[in-house]
């Protein structure tokens, strides 16, 4: 009876692997639609977050080619393009006898392939995740941290760094959206393991400032462990990545592992929401992708990368 279960056992593991292998090399497309009156005219655009430094094919092209297919307005990047470490390892290997230059891009050389074709299809909107957050945070990495945003700004990257803009009025002949884009760059304190530090709606107006209640507000962030601070300072979408769908996804329960780390975190992948602070009886949409890369633990179950595809439609009359 025995060899039954570690028979049975060897074949489990096996279509793990396999599971795991095939989903570490594929992406897919997951489409979301959303109105509101506040919006003027349709727009769409691509989210995507948690790259990782990983290529899908020669500098990313399968990657970029499914995107352009989509033909967006905008895309916006929520953080996590670059994997820290590799700047440690980098950093080792050159023994710390010179700053890294421009031309000192290999840590990042995924990425940045990967933005320059990308700002060929469409205007492209980035915020930092928690990996380039410890480029200006660690004194070792400043140097990096110069030469991340110098290159990105060269490939046509957009940083919003807690600012608001319309990024589909260019796409539309100058006309107003009615659509607000907010980048929310949160600090490392944000991002500790084992315990989540404390952010109010004040923390949100001292960063933001308020949110405007005549638009259509979108909330570009890495870390969806806030959504709910997020609703009640105002946004009516947040779009956020830093889970990577859980590692491993189950159906009806969804992630596995969160980021503190933390067994079945409440937000791992997908659309989520929660009411609104206005008291105007509205509800804040979450769309958290899976992302699209991995580091450290190299694990996607059932959890391939993803594209996000939204559209922001007018309300139906």
């Amino acid at each position: 009876m025995w060899y039954k279960i570690v028979l049975i056992l060897i074949i489990l593991i096996l279509f793990f692997v396999a599971v795991m292998v095939i989903d570490n090399h594929r992406f897919v497309v997951r489409r979301y639609t959303l109105r509101s009156k506040r919006i003027r005219y349709p727009v769409r655009f691509v989210f995507v977050a948690d790259l990782h430094e990983k290529s899908y094919g020669k500098e990313n092209e399968a990657l970029v080619d499914a995107i352009a297919a989509l033909s967006p307005d905008a895309v916006l990047v929520g953080g996590d393009l670059i994997v820290s470490g590799r700047i440690k390892r980098e950093a080792a290997r050159k023994n710390g006898d010179a700053e890294p230059g421009p031309s000192d891009t290999n840590w990042m050389k995924h990425s940045l392939s990967f933005v320059k074709r990308l700002a060929r299809i469409s205007d492209v909107w980035f915020v930092a995740g928690n990996h380039e957050a410890r480029l200006s945070y660690y004194e070792e990495f400043r140097p990096y941290d110069r030469v991340f945003q110098e290159e990105m700004e060269r490939a046509g990257v957009h940083f919003l760094h807690n600012r608001r803009v319309d990024p589909f009025a260019q796409a539309h002949d100058g006309e107003d959206s009615g659509i607000r884009l907010c980048g929310l760059e949160l600090p490392m304190r944000y991002y500790k393991k084992f315990t989540k530090t404390a952010l109010s709606k004040e923390d949100l107006f001292a960063m933001l400032g308020t949110a405007d209640p005549n638009v259509y507000t979108v909330l570009l962030t890495h870390t969806p462990v806030y959504f709910e601070q997020y609703a009640e300072w105002g946004a009516d979408l947040c779009l956020c990545g830093h889970v990577h769908g859980g590692l491993m996804r189950l159906p009806f329960i969804g992630g596995v592992m969160g980021t503190r780390p933390n067994l079945f975190p409440k937000y791992s992948g997908g659309q989520y929401s929660y009411p609104k602070g206005d008291g105007g009886g509205e509800s804040s949409t979450l769309v958290l992708t899976c992302g699209l890369g991995m580091h450290t633990l190299p694990i996607r179950i059932f959890n391939p990368g993803e594209i996000s595809y939204i559209e922001l439609l007018p309300e139906q009359q």
